[in-house]
């Protein structure tokens, strides 16, 4: 199998030839160690230099800003993007920055709110250099937010939680802008080449989710159902990321067309064996080496041991390899994830 036929397959259910290999690739020191240097931003040729030196089967290459965007800078290390979200940036933060203020906190925001528009030119130019960069027939993959994710950067946390009993409104008019920001993006990546969709969407903390049951499924359910199926329209797989807790919502998650969920955070308390055995024939499996502990600070025995736990566990669901989460910087790069590959 060629890695994209590998990949593909994995996330479809099928038997693939070996076990598929996949991570984000948000660490600088990896690339300095594996490809020379260390990217100034997230771009398409060390992305997918970095993947192959890893010997992964696919890249993740999202749907970006457009053409001369300059982000607004209030001193070195704070700025605006051109969602209005204020961020600041450090050593630790790259590629994706902490946010540290929202444009939306009243309905009076709301109603003077312009929503970025996903039609200009460049945003799939990330996607477009792939064809022109030597791939060895990796799997491309796409991203973009999800519902609830670009909320937060619109509101925070604290502004959903109060909207929520507040004005649910609100959230359901953001959902609705977000959503259709997010489809066109969709469209336009699979355009430009993706093989598959990213929807990120972190929907809980380290001990349980971030909504309610009943809010997460009279609110946020139904903009997440309506971007999964229009990605599975498109002709390509939805393939959730979502860290934290998120157990309580896998039986409604089950029901949509999301065929991958990762990464199954060991640190969240997120079961392997549990999620095999009660969603192993409903989705692609994507994670479970815990990256908080077992990687910045175990051996690589012991991360060889973790990654074949995990393969053991998840076996017939031909689960991909990769980190519970992203790995920190301080992760170790002398521990290379070649042995606990191996599935013989």
């Amino acid at each position: 199998m060629t890695r994209k036929e590998r990949f593909l397959a994995a996330v479809r259910g099928e038997q693939p030839d070996r076990v598929p290999m996949f991570d984000f690739l948000f660490q600088q020191p990896m690339y300095k160690t594996l490809i020379g240097h260390e990217p100034g931003v997230y771009n398409t040729k060390d992305a997918v230099a970095c993947a192959l030196a890893l010997d992964h089967d696919a890249v993740w290459l999202p749907f970006g800003g457009f053409n001369g965007f300059q982000p607004e800078f209030l001193d070195e290390n704070t700025y605006i993007d051109e969602w209005g979200t204020t961020f600041r940036q450090n050593d630790a933060s790259w590629p994706i920055d902490a946010p540290i203020d929202y444009p939306i906190k009243s309905r009076q925001d709301l109603a003077a709110y312009q929503v970025p528009d996903a039609t200009l030119p460049g945003r799939t130019s990330a996607l477009e250099q792939f064809a022109q960069t030597e791939h060895d027939n990796l799997a491309l993959t796409g991203g973009v937010g999800g519902p609830f994710t670009t909320c937060w950067m619109l509101m925070g946390y604290e502004r959903i939680c109060y909207a929520l009993y507040d004005d649910p409104q609100m959230l359901t008019d953001i959902f609705r802008f977000v959503n259709e920001f997010n489809k066109e993006a969709a469209r336009r990546s699979v355009e430009a080449g993706a093989d598959a969709m990213w929807i990120s969407d972190d929907l809980g903390d380290s001990h349980c989710g971030f909504l309610k049951l009943d809010h997460f499924r009279e609110y946020y359910l139904p903009h997440l159902v309506e971007l999964t199926e229009y990605i599975d329209s498109l002709g390509v797989p939805a393939l959730l990321h979502c860290c934290g807790q998120f157990g309580d919502y896998l039986p409604d998650l089950a029901q949509t067309k999301i065929a991958s969920i990762h990464p199954l955070q060991r640190t969240a308390g997120m079961d392997l064996r549990w999620v095999k055995e009660h969603y192993g024939q409903r989705f692609c499996i994507i994670g479970n080496v815990d990256s908080s502990r077992t990687l910045p600070f175990g051996t690589p025995e012991g991360v060889a041991a973790e990654a074949r736990e995990a393969i053991d566990i998840a076996a017939d669901m031909f689960p991909l390899y990769r980190y519970d989460a992203v790995m920190a910087d301080n992760g170790p790069l002398m521990s290379p994830p070649g042995p606990a590959l191996s599935t013989e």
